[in-house]
């Protein structure tokens, strides 16, 4: 027996349970192609809050000229549509099965997730079983001349959240600002710098000149922060691009640090380094970063994308 992996074919397994939504018994199933019945429609079964049938095709269908009489075709299909909304669409994970009267077990097609709508109610496998497998005694499908199929239906609710992410050409000037912090060695634990507007949002620099966390007391932190904005929706979110550099007065020379971040646009949210620079560099006055108790912060900001 063989069962071919493709995508009108499905893969099988083998279980023990029966069908959780609906069997169908075929009796005499050599009679169907006798009486040159090309397609079967069973009656119709409920899962999920939706109606839905299964259709074979004893004889194959859509598998070609030469070799659809080889095959069974088998497709759920979703029926009563005409209950449903405009514009429906159902998506749901389906498996189609088929009985072995001598193992007593369920073959099953691996479950696969599908959208029903309008223009496609019916989903399945051009190639279910060949009809040689089908008939052969051996393999314990057609008995008597009697078959059974099933199918089990999990109706995927849509829950979906749509995110809407308008893109934002990056800007070659990108907002510029320097800061000119006086009496740095007067600081106490935060320095906040005067809120700015970038890309419609308003954001700050916050200075930790002794350090935060387990820098504390050996790195100077500097954080961009996002300031919630009311007239902005909750889950509206701002991708920025910035680097923060602070000034070597004395050479010209900058240390800087450079990075990426999603923002929320309801949290007042911090995004930058705990250890943006050692103290013992900061304070050496060869360096240049402190001169005459006053340091140079520059940000540098480019709002990318916002979504919602």
């Amino acid at each position: 027996m063989s069962f071919l992996a493709a995508d009108d074919e499905p893969e099988m397994e083998t279980r023990e349970a029966s069908p959780a939504h609906f069997r169908v018994k075929i009796d005499s199933f050599s009679l169907l192609n006798k009486h040159g019945i090309d397609k079967v429609e069973t009656r119709q079964f409920e899962a999920g809050g939706y109606k839905w049938r299964l259709v074979m095709y004893p004889n194959g269908h859509g598998t070609g000229k030469d070799d659809k009489a080889g095959y069974v075709s088998v497709y759920l299909a979703i029926t009563n549509t005409t209950a449903l909304p405009l514009n429906w669409e159902v998506n749901a994970t389906f498996s189609i099965c088929l009985f072995n009267h001598v193992s007593g077990n369920y073959v099953y097609s691996l479950g696969r997730a599908r959208r029903f709508h309008a223009l496609k109610q019916e989903w399945g496998f051009m190639k279910f079983i060949s009809k040689k497998d089908l008939t052969d005694p051996l393999n314990g499908y057609l008995v008597d001349d009697k078959c059974v199929f099933g199918a089990e239906v999990l109706v995927n609710e849509n829950k979906a959240v749509t995110e809407c992410m308008s893109l934002k050409s990056v800007n070659k000037n990108p907002y510029k600002q320097e800061f000119v912090i006086s009496n740095f060695s007067r600081l106490k634990e935060e320095w906040v710098s005067n809120e700015f507007t970038v890309g419609g949002h308003k954001w700050t620099i916050n200075v930790y000149p002794n350090g935060i966390g387990e820098e504390t007391g050996c790195s100077l932190s500097i954080y961009l922060s996002h300031v919630v904005s009311n007239n902005r929706p909750d889950s509206e979110r701002v991708m920025s691009r910035f680097t923060i550099r602070l000034k070597d007065q004395s050479t010209g020379l900058q240390h800087h640090q450079y990075s990426s971040h999603w923002f929320l646009a309801s949290d007042s949210e911090y995004w930058g380094w705990r250890s943006f620079i050692k103290l013992s560099t900061l304070n050496d006055p060869k360096r240049g970063f402190i001169v005459k108790d006053c340091c140079v912060i520059e940000i540098e900001l480019a709002v990318q994308a916002i979504s919602s």
